[in-house]
């Protein structure tokens, strides 16, 4: 099984508003939404492909959508004009992840060697402490902790919770003990928490209470909730003859999942990871923007370094533009612990990455190719769907005035409700370096602005439900 030492492939990402720099702003004109490969997206032509459809707002967001699928459609259009196979595009950006999923999983055949031979003796231990259906009855004797108590009251709470649990492995009336002392609701019933299984009680308290066998009473365990003394009354699991073999596997997967979770440990604990200054907020920033354009010092920037290495700003937005959209979202809104918990993920991948590299493991060009075509094939079905393969200039038309119209067509009936959008995931941002775009979101109030003269300015139309379309693609959706 390929599971704790995999690394984590996420496909899917859209384009959003490129970065507008000041040399954008030097170069451009006020009058210019997009440029994509030698077009240009006027803030006319983008008001009067939205302008005819009242029920879609004249927001900032809506024009962004527009925009960006206006980009994403002229550049695959443009690639498939110049080559129908679409072997043209660059598809690293959508392979890597994959390429680096494949020589970790050889890695882990590599270095993870375990004995999965069982014994019945052992395997029908390994079931009583482990089997998922396996349920217990406790009693417990609750003693509440105040969240202010004294290091004198703790010593008190402490001191008794002790006196109890000597009570009970001497012999005394579990019942009674707990009716008398615990301060819970279970306390009229002698403590007694009925038949229940993994997972429905706080951690400590399961992992005491499994742990016992009928008749045990625990050492004093501390929850959130305060000090516990526990007995076990009763033990019930599934028949191990019964669940035998198909058992076996899922001891063995797990003693697999044990060993490879030892490995990552003690190949990144002396690494010595550590998330940088500032690195937090850089992450936000380029899971909110993954069209920015990193270069020279901003693209090298240590986001986090180890024994070693580092991750860098430019790997990480790599990786922002293969999450979907809605994954980078909950990323850039996220806690500082859940943006750390995700650079250092990636840091351990990386350095997964770099061992089976010295370990001598690659992926063969054989494997490569493969993964080029399943990409290639992906590109081209999106391209048929949107109707962006086989374009001819009409009479007088040159090629590029020939994908403008038919951009523009497809642009159309989407906005009409007649066409669905076709998401071009991490290929969109491949094809903006290759043959280069630009967004301007300065001239998205001009767009508004537009928009709403032309509605003002024209005759209602009879009411129609159209959709608003959408501010991401994602291929992951």
């Amino acid at each position: 099984m390929r599971n704790a030492i995999a690394l984590a492939v996420v496909a899917g990402a859209v384009a959003t508003t490129a970065c507008d720099s000041f040399g954008q702003a030097m170069t451009s004109h006020t009058d210019v939404l997009a440029r994509a490969a030698g077009h240009e997206f006027t803030v006319e032509r983008a008001a009067g492909l939205v302008a005819p459809h009242r029920q879609i707002p004249a927001q900032a967001d809506v024009v962004d959508a527009v925009a960006n699928l206006w980009v994403d459609y002229i550049l695959l259009a443009t690639a498939a004009s110049q080559d129908s196979t679409l072997r043209n595009v660059d598809l690293g950006l959508l392979v890597r992840p994959y390429a680096d999923q494949e020589i970790v999983w050889k890695l882990r055949e590599k270095v993870i060697a375990v004995d999965t031979l069982f014994t019945d003796e052992e395997l029908r231990a390994e079931f009583e402490q482990n089997t998922p259906g396996v349920q217990i009855r406790a009693r417990h004797i609750l003693l509440r902790m105040p969240a202010d108590a004294t290091p004198a009251q703790r010593d008190s709470v402490q001191t008794l919770a002790g006196q109890l649990r000597d009570q009970a492995r001497g012999g005394g009336d579990f019942a009674a003990l707990a009716q008398q002392h615990s301060q819970d609701g279970s306390a009229s019933q002698g403590g007694d928490l009925g038949f229940f299984g993994r997972g429905q009680m706080v951690g400590p308290f399961e992992q005491a209470a499994f742990a016992l066998q009928p008749g045990q009473v625990s050492d004093v365990v501390e929850t959130p909730f305060g000090l516990h003394v526990i007995k076990l009354e009763e033990r019930r699991t599934p028949d191990f003859e019964e669940m035998k073999e198909s058992f076996r596997a899922t001891a063995v997967e797990r003693r697999n999942s044990e060993a490879e979770q030892k490995y990552i440990e003690d190949l990144v604990a002396p690494r010595n990871i550590a998330v940088q200054e500032g690195a937090l907020e850089n992450s936000k920033e380029l899971a909110r923007k993954p069209s920015m354009q990193l270069r020279g010092r901003a693209a090298s920037r240590a986001l986090v370094t180890y024994s070693g290495g580092e991750l860098t700003a430019a790997e990480f937005l790599d990786v922002m533009r293969s999450w979907p959209a809605p994954n980078r979202g909950a990323l850039a809104s996220g806690t500082d612990e859940q943006i750390t918990q995700v650079l250092e993920g990636l840091t351990r991948n990386e350095i997964l990455v770099q061992q089976a590299k010295n370990e001598g493991l690659s992926v063969s060009e054989a494997e490569q190719d493969s993964m080029r075509d399943r990409a290639v094939q992906t590109l081209r079905q999106a391209a048929s769907v949107a109707g962006l393969t086989s374009i001819q200039p009409q009479d007088g038309e040159t090629m590029p005035q020939a994908v403008e119209r038919r951009v523009n067509g497809y642009l159309e009936g989407i906005l009409r409700g007649e066409q669905s959008v076709v998401p071009l995931g991490p290929v969109s941002f491949s094809l903006r370096n290759q043959y280069g775009a630009e967004v301007f979101d300065r001239a998205f109030t001009k767009v508004v602005e537009k928009i709403e003269e032309q509605r003002a300015g024209a005759p209602a139309p009879s009411p129609m439900q159209l959709p608003v379309p959408p501010t991401d693609t994602t291929a992951g959706r």
